[in-house]
């Protein structure tokens, strides 16, 4: 697995959205000091390998597994792990698999379980089921140019976004028809680790699934973003970043005292 490795401090993983590479925190890169930053390529992604004869069953456990792997390669004992949208649910993963290296998490834009739970949310959540079958239908500068159109505000983000379905096609439907699959809610109910549960504020789905899965994890807070959309660390990237250098900074200094795993 791709993994950029920059700073020094505590360890903090940076994993990105669905099809998305490292460069999506390319933000967070520049301006988070105090800290050692490891943005990764998920297998399937950037510059990492591909996903082909891996399972559907399989993928975010192998790439949970892969994150793992480079923590202990790199003999690190534990990090903040920090996910957007896919990458989010990947640090869920993380959390259920491999507690003991998760020492705090980020969790943006992102959801626990695809399982809708009133007529409304199956209504909402059909076009994610359907996307596969898009991806494949749809021509993919079509695809790009819908995406960028709706960015106006944010560009850069918008322009990320795009370039998600110039790469492998076969990865992208892989991971999404992965994260329709999702099921965390339950497991969640019973982590200790500590988390950040971030959205921005454009979308009412995106804000009750993140509300979801702040309600299910024990030991959470809760923010909305201002202005921002998936993935905020573009659409927002001020806020966002400063979201993510006051929590590292808090929990680091909490374990420093001994105080409680919140607050």
């Amino acid at each position: 697995m791709f993994v950029l490795d920059q700073g020094s401090g505590p360890a903090v993983v940076l994993v990105p959205g669905l099809g998305c590479d490292h460069t999506m925190y390319a933000p967070q890169l520049d301006a988070l000091s105090g800290m050692r930053l490891l943005a990764v390529d998920l297998r399937g992604t950037g510059r990492s390998p591909s996903l082909d004869g891996i399972p559907l069953d399989d993928v975010l456990t192998t790439q949970a597994d892969d994150v793992a792997d480079a923590l202990h390669e790199r003999g690190i004992a534990s990090a903040h792990l920090v996910g957007i949208s896919y990458g989010g649910v990947v640090v869920q993963q993380m959390m259920a698999r491999h507690p003991a290296l998760v020492r705090s998490a980020v969790i943006c834009d992102s959801l626990c379980d695809t399982g809708p739970r009133t007529l409304s949310e199956r209504i909402q959540l059909w076009p994610a089921h359907l996307q596969p079958a898009m991806l494949r239908a749809v021509p993919r500068r079509a695809l790009a140019h819908a995406t960028r159109a709706a960015y106006p505000r944010r560009p850069e983000a918008g322009e990320a976004m795009a370039d998600i379905f110039f790469a492998d096609l076969g990865d992208l439907i892989t991971q999404r028809r992965a994260v329709n699959r999702v099921r965390f809610e339950q497991m969640l109910h019973g982590c200790e680790t500590p988390t950040l549960c971030l959205v921005g504020d454009q979308s009412a789905l995106a804000k009750s699934m993140m509300v979801r899965t702040h309600e299910a994890l024990p030991h959470s807070e809760f923010h909305i973003i201002p202005d921002s959309f998936d993935p905020s660390s573009l659409c927002n990237p001020e806020a966002f970043t400063a979201h993510l250098q006051r929590w590292v900074t808090a929990r680091e200094a909490g374990e420093r005292l001994g105080l409680p795993l919140m607050g």
